[in-house]
Order: structure tokens, then sequence, then C-alpha cells
């Protein structure tokens, strides 16, 4: 077999085990397996890179997505963040006054920081916006091709959670009617067309007429979608409670 031949059985190989590797391992088996190595960077920046991608590429896979969830997610990339480049941790500390009593991790004081966020009394989605301001802010320290990478996994949640939503946007109509954020009239929709397909419309149709908000616009969509019954009956509350306190 001459040398390109070889080469080129070799590559088939690599590939065809690879692509085994990410078919038969779950997000999950990559960010445990991660942690396990985390002390060798350059593999865990690979386990890193397979977590992300099984996560975006097969979002029907992971368990729905949650605030609770959220929070988990966030958690991890800003410790995944930090362990990378140490100026995110610094700016994170300084930032939003991570406290950390003696011998406590940069991870617990991360997750002390999210149960602050989730304790205060706010509604759900400035808790969903508080969230993402620090993912945020620690992946534009980190540099331009996190930033780009945190901005693709936050729009593939939103996708996915709105997809997955079927309590609070039970219909394609009420996912359309998302489209009054930035545009007077909800977005055209087929009734054959998947909830999952039309979400991503959402995104395409922002990005063409709303481009400089587009990412107000995807944490307004993600905290749509991780909304719960409980979050509406609330809202509603104080919505009649501030036209009591106004006289209305």
């Amino acid at each position: 077999m001459t040398s390109p031949e070889r080469t080129g059985s070799d590559g088939v190989r690599a590939a065809r085990a690879l692509l085994s590797l990410v078919e038969e391992h779950s997000a999950d088996d990559f960010q445990a397996a991660e942690a396990i190595l985390g002390g060798q960077q350059e593999l865990a920046q690979v386990l890193q890179l397979l977590r992300n991608f099984k996560r975006q590429q097969s979002p029907e896979d992971q368990e729905p997505i949650s605030m609770e969830r959220l929070r988990e997610i966030v958690k991890d990339e800003l410790v995944a963040l930090a362990r990378d480049n140490a100026d995110v941790e610094r700016a994170l500390r300084e930032r939003f006054d991570l406290d950390t009593p003696p011998n406590s991790t940069f991870e617990e004081a991360i997750a002390r920081a999210i149960r602050r966020i989730d304790k205060q009394l706010v509604p759900p989605a400035e808790k969903v916006s508080r969230l993402l301001d620090l993912l945020r802010f620690a992946s534009g320290r980190a540099g331009q091709a996190h930033r780009e990478r945190i901005e693709s996994l936050l729009r593939n949640l939103a996708i996915s959670a709105i997809d997955g939503n079927v309590i609070v946007l039970p219909t394609l109509h009420s996912i359309a009617q998302l489209r009054t954020m930035w545009s007077p009239n909800p977005l055209p929709y087929k009734a054959q067309e998947s909830r999952r397909h039309l979400a991503e419309r959402l995104f395409k149709d922002a990005e063409r007429l709303a481009p400089l908000t587009i990412e107000g616009i995807t944490t307004r969509l993600l905290a749509e979608g991780v909304r719960s019954p409980a979050d509406r009956a609330i809202a509603e509350t104080r919505r009649i409670n501030r036209k009591k306190a106004h006289g209305e």
C-alpha cells in the first residue's frame, strides 16, 4: 500500500472511531471524564468540545431544559471557562463579589453565586438574565471564540426549551406569538411544521429583523422556554397587585 493510500485508510479508521465515540457516549459522560482528567488541560479541552457538540447536536437526548437545568449548565460552563483562563476567574471574583471561605473552591463560589440569584425576589425572566450576564461576561473575557460558542449554546438551549415546553407553550401559535417581542405580527407557520423547526425560524427571523438586539432576544426566548405555569401565575398576581396599588 502506498503512503497516500495508507494515510487515507488511517484517516477513515480514525474518523469511524471518533464517530463511534460520540455516538456511544452522552454529554454527561464527556463531562464526567473531563472532571476526572481536568489536570490534563489539552485533553480536558477536547472533552469539553465533545460535550458541547453532543449537547448542541442532540438536544433531544438530554434532560429537558428547565430553570434547574439552566443553572447547572451555567455553573459547568463558568467553571470550565475559568479553568481554561485564569483571567476569567479573577474577573468574575472582582465583578460579582464571589466570596470564598477558606479552603473552598472556585466551583463552590460559583455555586453560591448562582444560589443567591435563585433566592432573589425577582421575576424568573430576570433570574435568567442575571445567569446569562455571568456567562456572557466570562466568555467575553475568555476570548471571541468562546463568546461565539456560548452564544451558539444559548441559542440551542432556547430552541430546545421552547420545543419542549408544551405546558406554557402548548401550540404552534403560542410559539409563533413569541415573534411579537421584535415584530408587530406573529411568525407565519404551517400546521404540519414541527415545534423545533418553528423555534429555529424564530431565531432566523430575529437575526434578519433585529440583529443589533439578538443577544437580548436570545435571553428573552430562553426565559420563555424555561417558564413554568407557576411562573405565569406569579407574574399575573404581581400584575394585579400593581394595578391595585395604583388604584386601577
